[in-house]
């Protein structure tokens, strides 16, 4: 059986965070890939996709980003690209196409995993397998004849059915998708929920700028709650240059919003009518923020010009409660309805709360078995390729502690 000091699972900005700090610890380790490196983004991910934080942002321990386009948002193929470049430069031991299929921890502390590769077994482990494993689809009878896909097997409008698109869920990927599609000209029809937005740019700046500046992503989940982990992130998207998304600007190109899905059997669907309410729920999210900054600005230079008063934008036609997908020439529905923590393969009591293990900047109960990358891990900023690293050094550190390598 193959022994080492640690493995860690996943080579996403997190895993790959985790093996740059473990080898400046000079930990020996191995990271273990399923697929290829960042295959997340890789095949997760529709055609069109583009970085939602601005390219200045992308940082990675022991790496700035050095490319020609600070304030663009690169593409999805360039993404890819940087990690590779990035785990090559950083000597990281990945071993792709290796899938952990059952972790376990040994009488002696030791902890076994068992993988399409054979045994290995090791001291400590880093579980870094990203914050959306589980696809998650509210339950419903969908006539067969109708094609439906998730956020991350949607590629491009060429792979639907002629025909409409029924979009259910209104976070970043699903009104991403609606903008995609209908600027391909497909009929869009889109479900919503309550998921704030947050304006691309503002008073000359954009929004991660801000929020980096007024510590906002440092805020801590211990401070914020639980539930904050399973809030939605804000609705905002880098599509040629990055501007403002949000279901207003859907509705003015020619999406038709819904309140909520509440059932959908054989071609019918039951939506609530709960629009405006969504909507305005949405708009409170991009006025907190401006108002936060209004008030940064104000307290720090009180001579500074007022930024442009914020007003929600345009208005909102009345939704449907209740349509016929056939009769409206809808074909395809993508569910953008989010997903869910799956850590069904780690034979041990992780004392889970709505699915999410019980740790402390990535430090379990069990010694020597610690996670990475997690929404709101430790604070707004843990699972975001800017905020791995803070996290990643932390975990590091203590793993170092447990084999008496400090």
């Amino acid at each position: 059986m193959r022994q080492i000091d640690v493995a860690v699972i996943g080579a996403g900005q997190a895993g790959l965070a985790t093996s740059y700090e473990l080898s400046a610890r000079h930990i020996d380790h191995v990271v273990l890939e399923r697929d290829r490196i960042a295959e997340s983004w890789r095949s997760r991910r529709w055609d069109s996709f583009a970085l939602n934080i601005p390219n200045w942002s992308f940082n990675l321990p022991g790496h700035r980003y050095d490319g020609s386009d600070p304030d663009g948002f690169m593409l999805r193929d360039e993404i890819v690209e940087r990690f590779e470049a990035y785990a090559d430069a950083i000597g990281a031991p990945v071993e792709e196409g290796v899938e952990v299929l059952r972790l376990a921890r040994e009488p002696d502390g030791r902890y076994r995993l068992d993988t399409t590769d054979g045994e290995l077994m090791v001291r400590a482990v880093v579980v870094a397998t990203g914050a959306y494993q589980r696809r998650h689809r509210p339950q419903n009878s969908l006539d067969p004849s109708i094609l439906q896909l998730d956020t991350d097997t949607f590629r491009n409008a060429g792979e639907l059915y002629d025909g409409g698109v029924l979009i259910v869920g209104s976070g970043q990927s699903g009104c991403q998708i609606a903008e995609d599609l209908r600027q391909d000209g497909r009929s869009v029809w889109l479900a919503t929920g309550s998921c704030g937005w947050m304006p691309r740019r503002y008073r000359g700046r954009d929004n991660v700028a801000w929020r980096l500046e007024m510590g906002v992503f440092d805020e801590s989940v211990a401070n914020l709650g639980h539930a904050m982990r399973l809030a939605c992130p804000p609705i905002q998207t880098g599509v040629d240059g990055g501007r403002d998304l949000n279901l207003r600007t859907l509705a003015e190109a020619g999406v038709t919003l819904t309140g909520r899905l509440l059932g959908a059997d054989g071609r019918r669907v039951q939506l609530a009518d709960d629009l405006e309410a969504n909507a305005r729920r949405s708009d409170e999210a991009a006025v907190r923020f401006t108002t936060m900054v209004d008030d940064y600005v104000r307290d720090r230079a009180p001579d500074t010009a007022a930024g442009d008063p914020f007003q929600p934008v345009g208005e909102l036609p009345d939704a449907p409660t209740e349509f016929d997908l056939a009769a409206l020439g809808i074909t395809n529905v993508i569910w953008a309805s989010g997903f869910r923590l799956d850590f069904s393969w780690i034979a041990l009591d992780l004392d889970p709360r709505d699915g999410y293990p019980e740790q402390v900047q990535g430090v379990s109960r069990h010694p020597g078995l610690y996670f990475m990358g997690l929404q709101l891990m430790h604070t707004r900023k843990s699972g975001l390729i800017f905020g791995v690293g803070e996290d990643a050094a932390h975990v590091a550190s203590v793993a170092a502690q447990h084999l008496g390598a400090a």
